[in-house]
C-alpha cells in the first residue's frame, strides 16, 4: 500500500480499489499494483475517491478528474475542459451511468456522460453550497448532496434543501449519506448520526445515544437496521437500530490503526474494511 493515510476504499467484486495520500492501490487480496505518478500521467497523488463504470475507474484526485481504462489515463482539469475546480471531493453515476462530480469550495457540482458537461453552483442554481462532501444515489434515482450548508435532493431539474432552520438536521456540515432497501437515509453530519425515512427525523449524538462523538465522518449498512459510524478522533463503533445497542471500537480496546475514519465499505464476504489516517483495518 502506497501510503497510510487512506481516503476511500471502492469494492468490486474480489478488487478493492483503495485511495490514498500518495496514490490509488489495487488489491485483488493477494497482489498490489499501485497508480501513481511516478509510473504514470496520474495528475496529483492525493486520491479522495474513486468510482467504477463498468472497466473505467474514475478518480478523484486533488488536481482533476481522471478516467482510467486499465491502460490509459485520460486527466480532465479546468484547463481541458469544463471542470469548475480541479479539487474533486465526491463521485457518484446516476441511472444512466452520468458521472457527477462534487468539488471542494468554490467548484460546485458538475456532470459528464463523455462528450457534454453541466455545471450547479449556487449563483446558477438552488445548489446551497459550493462544496460537495458526499453525492449518493437513492433507490429513486435521486441524488442526494451533501454540502457544507445542509444536504440537497436533486431530481435533475429541482434542488430540494435541507438544513437545521427548515428541518430537525442537527448540523448544517454532512459528510456522509447512504440509504437502505427502504429508502431510508442515514446521514453523518458534525452533530451526530440522522435517519430520515422522507417524513420522520430520529438523530443520535453523544447526548442521547451510544454515539461516541458527533463528528461522524462515514457510514455503511450492514442491513437495514445495523451499521458502522466511522468518526473523526473516536474510531468505529457498530450500531443495531432494532435494538439500540451500540458496540465502539477505538484504539483503546482493539486493534484499529487509527481513531480518524475516512471511510468504510463491507465486501461480499460481509468483511468490513476500514479506511483510516493509518491505514486499512480489517473486522470479520
Amino acid at each position: 500500500m502506497p501510503d497510510n493515510f487512506v481516503n476511500d476504499i471502492e469494492i468490486i467484486g474480489s478488487i478493492k480499489k483503495i485511495a490514498t495520500n500518495n496514490g490509488l492501490a489495487f488489491f485483488d487480496g493477494q497482489n498490489w499494483t499501485v497508480l501513481n505518478t511516478s509510473n504514470s500521467n496520474l495528475p496529483s497523488n492525493i486520491i479522495h475517491c474513486v468510482k467504477t463504470n463498468g472497466t473505467t475507474t474514475w478518480i478523484a484526485t486533488d488536481n482533476g478528474l481522471v478516467n482510467f481504462n486499465g491502460t490509459t489515463i485520460t486527466v480532465y482539469t479546468s484547463l481541458n475542459s469544463p471542470l469548475p475546480n480541479n479539487r474533486i471531493r465526491s463521485l457518484e453515476l446516476d441511472a444512466n451511468s452520468k458521472l457527477w462530480i462534487g468539488t471542494f469550495s468554490g467548484g460546485g457540482l458538475a456532470s459528464f456522460d463523455g462528450v457534454n458537461w453541466q455545471v450547479f453552483t449556487p449563483a446558477n442554481s438552488n445548489l446551497p453550497n459550493n462544496s460537495i462532501s458526499v453525492i449518493k444515489k437513492d433507490t429513486n434515482g435521486k441524488l442526494w448532496l451533501g454540502t457544507a450548508s445542509g444536504f440537497s435532493v436533486f431530481d435533475g431539474v429541482t434542488f430540494t434543501n435541507f438544513n437545521p432552520s427548515n428541518s430537525s438536521l442537527p448540523s448544517p456540515n454532512v459528510f456522509s449519506i447512504v440509504h437502505d432497501a427502504n429508502n431510508v437515509a442515514w446521514i453523518g453530519t458534525n452533530g451526530g448520526l440522522t435517519r430520515f425515512d422522507g417524513v420522520n427525523w430520529q438523530s443520535f449524538t453523544m447526548q442521547n445515544s451510544g454515539l461516541p462523538l458527533d463528528l461522524v465522518r462515514t457510514v455503511a449498512l450492514k442491513n437495514n437496521n445495523e451499521l458502522y459510524v466511522g468518526m473523526a478522533g473516536q474510531g468505529l463503533a457498530f450500531f443495531n437500530y432494532s435494538t439500540s445497542t451500540w458496540v465502539h471500537y477505538n484504539t483503546n480496546n482493539s486493534n484499529i490503526p487509527n481513531n480518524f475514519v475516512n471511510n468504510i465499505n463491507i465486501d461480499n464476504n460481509n468483511v468490513v474494511w476500514v479506511a483510516t489516517e493509518n491505514g486499512v483495518a480489517l473486522k470479520e
